[in-house]
């Protein structure tokens, strides 16, 4: 088992008060720059997700079709990468979706990550890279 909380070949979503981060540590925006350039590292926590889902329209745009055009190059790493998003918010399932609760306002992780998001653990969610 890996010792952060992380599905090698998925996206983790986690709380970063229940579950354990990697140690790198990367905001939104140089994820996507490192994601576009394939520079990421094999095990990475994403901080700042916060923003493109309450704020941010164009950020969530890029974070989305960057995320959608890099799949291919994802699901062929060896080993597959974790990649893990961190966020200071409890998940809560909505129908067959999940929504994160971030002070006091809930929001929709679908439109991001999809609709194949599945809970792994209390504070943990993982969708596939097909997002």
């Amino acid at each position: 088992m890996s010792d952060i909380d992380a599905v090698a070949g998925m996206y983790n979503i986690v709380n970063r008060e229940s579950r354990t981060t990697a140690d790198y540590q990367l905001p939104l925006d140089e994820f996507i720059h490192q994601l576009e350039e394939r520079t990421l590292p094999k095990k990475v926590c994403v901080v700042g997700l916060e923003e493109a889902l309450s704020e941010d329209d164009d950020l969530r745009e890029r974070l989305v079709s960057v995320m959608r055009s890099e799949m291919d190059y994802l699901n062929n790493q060896h080993p597959l990468p974790s990649i893990q998003f961190a966020v200071e918010g409890e998940f809560q399932s909505v129908g067959d979706s999940f929504e994160v609760q971030i002070a006091g306002e809930f929001y929709a992780l679908e439109p991001i990550f999809g609709r194949q998001i599945k809970r792994r653990r209390d504070g943990w969610l993982a969708t596939p890279f097909r997002v």
